[in-house]
Parts: C-alpha cells; sequence; structure tokens
C-alpha cells in the first residue's frame, strides 16, 4: 500500500486565495509537456487548510484541447497505473469517442507509456498522466505519436498561493518564481504557513 502524504497549510497573511500543489515536470521524449495545478483549495486569512495523496499514477485524457495558462482541465477518463506492470495504454478513438485499451506492461520499469493510435486526431483532445486520482501532466493529442515519461523516482511537489482552481494550466515560468519546494525527506508530513509579509515558513 502507498504511503499517505500531508500537507498542512495556515494562511496567516492578509489575503485570500488559493494553495495550490504542483509537480516538477518528468523527463519526456517529445515537446509540448502542459503542467497542471493538481491539487488547489480556497482559504481566506487565519485558515487552515490539509491536503493528502498518495503516490499512485494514473493515465488521464480530457477532451479539452485549450492548453493556456488559466485554462481548466476536467478529465473525462483516469485508469489506475504504476510504474512496473500496468505501465503503458493505448489512446484511441472509437465510434465518436475517446478511450483507453489495453493497459499492459511496458518495456522498461520507470518509464510511463501512451500509445496514440492512428484514429486519434491532432489536437481534438488532451492526454497525460496524473497522480492520486487528479492529472498532473498532459499533451495534446497527435495520431500515431508514442509518449514516454520517466517519472522522478521520488516526485517534487511545488506549493503556490494565488488565484488558482484544480486542473488550471499553469505558466511555470510565472509562478515558480514565487513556488516553495516540498522535501518530503524522511517524513510524510510537512506544515507550512503564508505569512504575514507574504513569505513561507515552514513549521
Amino acid at each position: 500500500m502507498s504511503n499517505i502524504y500531508t500537507l498542512n497549510v495556515r494562511n496567516n497573511s492578509t489575503q485570500s486565495g488559493s494553495f495550490c500543489i504542483f509537480q516538477e515536470q518528468p523527463d519526456v521524449n517529445m515537446p509540448g509537456l502542459i503542467t497542471l495545478a493538481w491539487l488547489a483549495k480556497m482559504s481566506h486569512p487565519t485558515t487552515e487548510l490539509e491536503f493528502k495523496w498518495i503516490e499512485d499514477y494514473c493515465f488521464v485524457w480530457s477532451k479539452t484541447t485549450k492548453l493556456e495558462p488559466g485554462s481548466i482541465i476536467n478529465t473525462g477518463q483516469h485508469w489506475a497505473a504504476n510504474l512496473k506492470t500496468k505501465n503503458k495504454i493505448t489512446f484511441d478513438y472509437q465510434d465518436g469517442a475517446y478511450t483507453f485499451e489495453d493497459e499492459k506492461q511496458g518495456d522498461y520499469e520507470g518509464n510511463l507509456y501512451i500509445d496514440q493510435t492512428e484514429n486519434v486526431q491532432p489536437e481534438t483532445a488532451s492526454v497525460g498522466i496524473g497522480m492520486s486520482g487528479e492529472g498532473t501532466f498532459l499533451f495534446a493529442s497527435e495520431p500515431n505519436m508514442k509518449i514516454i515519461m520517466s517519472p522522478r523516482s521520488k516526485p517534487i511537489y511545488w506549493l503556490i498561493f494565488g488565484d488558482f482552481a484544480e486542473g488550471e494550466v499553469l505558466d511555470i515560468t510565472q509562478v515558480s518564481e514565487q513556488a516553495l519546494k516540498l522535501q518530503y525527506d524522511g517524513t510524510e508530513t510537512m506544515n507550512v504557513e503564508f505569512t504575514g509579509d507574504n513569505t513561507w515558513k515552514i513549521i
């Protein structure tokens, strides 16, 4: 069973906004990877929030094609995955709708493979991976393209505060400067404060 990770955050600033967690991008075999706001919760000043998740991967896709910063992506399907025995899947277009099929073991452990069939239409959907049931990274659909993602052996998480919603496409170059790196080294729980001078404090 996967470990349960917890992040406790407190908004001690004078602003209302959302705490948002996103993940550092995996190594990929092609350009165009999009990062999503993975987990997000709204908070007012003095609010305390709790995030919980498990490091269980999944394959996800969405009919949404507007992969621009600020767009909200709602996934239409997700299939549980792992990095060993269920790390390869086929993305196909059948009978007027997209679907996953034929999940199996890929060529190498540690990678996640998505094979897009010849029936897939270019940029008519988005497909990628998620964790704990929520999307993390997406590509625009392309026929006959094989996506290979190599997640880090230990996922790297980042925390930001602002106007964000779960599933929102992020501009990483914009948000990274204000983000706090969350390092779960030898622990499964972290406590963080967003202070009155709008800086981060690990408790």
